[in-house]
């Protein structure tokens, strides 16, 4: 259960974010003939790029800490 909630904690705003740019991508497949439709694709495409970019962050802190850890050892 441990090893649950920190995959959890670590990945659930991800998933959150995959789960509704899912949504939003099925919504604009169905809206056939709808000026809205570009719309939700671009929506879509955009809560994938936010998932880049959280993983972008995630990347850069860390190599950040180590960084600094490294700093502090020697």
């Amino acid at each position: 259960m441990n090893r649950f909630l920190q995959l959890f904690l670590h990945y659930g705003l991800v998933a959150a974010i995959l789960v509704w740019a899912a949504t939003v991508a099925l919504m604009a497949y169905h809206l056939h003939e709808s000026p809205w439709r570009w719309a939700f694709v671009l929506l879509s495409l955009a809560g994938l790029g936010t998932i880049g970019v959280i993983f972008w962050i995630r990347q850069y802190v860390n190599k950040t800490a180590q960084t600094q850890r490294a700093g502090k050892v020697q």
